[in-house]
């Protein structure tokens, strides 16, 4: 394997490497008089469609090409209601992945996705909205290596050299992480995390700034800004909210050679971890600055309206691009008695 492969390869380490650092810092709740509380007023029945849209690019210059592509559509249903919480099931409706030119990967992902499609995912939150548990895990956790290993299965088969470079039980494990908890599931699942992970908590209302250190270590700057307002003329009230957020920070070039040098050593074989370590150590890097941006609008009710998170990340003169949006699409809500946590089926 020639110098400008391990080259290549070192690149797209690194690369990868900063895309997948945590930017992002949490937002600190503060006792103030003036706090936004985002809890769930919920109802039996409450039926809420939303189209999740994951996006993935690279600006090289003036040229920007999309490396990848995700679009599903989603069902929420709250299959019942109590004073300690919810139960909810989500039903995926349909779903499209676009790997740009590797049809490869586009023809083993979509398959998975069609296959996920059978899978419901019954989930439980407090009575405040916050995520507690998956009722399935089990099923899920079945299904979801069943569907690592059909991943590997077809990738291997199709590129056997791909096994000198990155052994496939790494690979595998690597792509099983994800599974190996209901926890850790709730953590990394996208539409979820989107949706529902602010509930259960306070913000300070109004504009803000503050320097703070992001969850790897490195300095950070936040700009937030949370308040009341309609989400939209046409189909949002006055009581819905939002919450904004912008934290930009700084990586050390000392550090994104350390993140790619252990990134390395988790993926790539034996055979050629060397010389790509090597390669790193050659790159000329520079600080990369991470910017992440967050948005998630409310309805009065606590049922999310659109959900809006944007990643980028320069390095080494490319800017790479991360976003996803879930907004919703139909609506079906019930009457919320605060008096006795019923509804009354009046639809909206």
């Amino acid at each position: 394997m020639s110098n400008i492969t391990f080259r290549f390869i070192a690149s797209l380490v690194v690369m990868l490497s900063v895309m997948t650092m945590r930017g992002q810092v949490t937002a600190q709740q503060e006792s103030q008089d003036s706090m936004l509380n985002v809890v769930a007023f919920f109802c039996k029945n409450d039926t809420m469609d939303y189209r999740y849209e994951h996006i993935k690019a690279k600006i090289t210059g003036n040229d920007t090409v999309i490396t990848q592509q995700y679009l599903s559509d989603l069902r929420f249903v709250v299959r019942d209601s109590t004073s300690e919480g919810y139960e909810i099931e989500c039903i995926p409706m349909g779903s499209k992945m676009d790997f740009g030119s590797d049809s490869l990967m586009t023809k083993i992902m979509q398959a998975m996705y069609e296959k996920m499609g059978d899978i419901h995912t019954v989930f439980t939150v407090d009575e405040y909205g916050e995520l507690q548990h998956i009722k399935n895990w089990k099923e899920i956790k079945d299904y979801s290596r069943n569907m690592v290993k059909h991943i590997c299965d077809s990738l291997y088969s199709t590129v056997p050299a791909l096994n000198e470079i990155m052994p496939r039980t790494r690979l595998e494990m690597m792509c099983s992480m994800p599974f190996v908890s209901e926890k850790t599931y709730m953590e990394n699942d996208d539409e979820l995390q989107l949706l529902f992970s602010n509930f259960g908590n306070a913000f300070t209302m109004g504009r803000r700034e503050m320097d703070t250190q992001s969850e790897i270590g490195s300095p950070a700057h936040m700009e937030f800004v949370i308040g009341y307002g309609p989400s939209s003329e046409e189909y949002g009230y006055e009581g819905d909210y939002f919450i904004s957020s912008v934290t930009t920070t700084t990586i050390p070039k000392e550090d994104i050679k350390t993140y790619a040098n252990s990134a390395v050593g988790l993926l790539m074989s034996d055979k050629v971890m060397d010389n790509v370590a090597q390669e790193i150590d050659k790159m000329e890097v520079t600080d990369a600055e991470i910017k992440v941006g967050e948005e998630y609008v409310y309805f009065y009710n606590g049922w999310p309206c659109e959900m809006n998170y944007y990643k980028t990340a320069n390095v080494m003169n490319i800017k790479n691009i991360e976003i996803k949006n879930i907004t919703w699409t139909s609506r079906t809500w019930h009457i919320y008695d605060f008096d006795t946590d019923g509804d009354t089926g009046k639809n909206m």
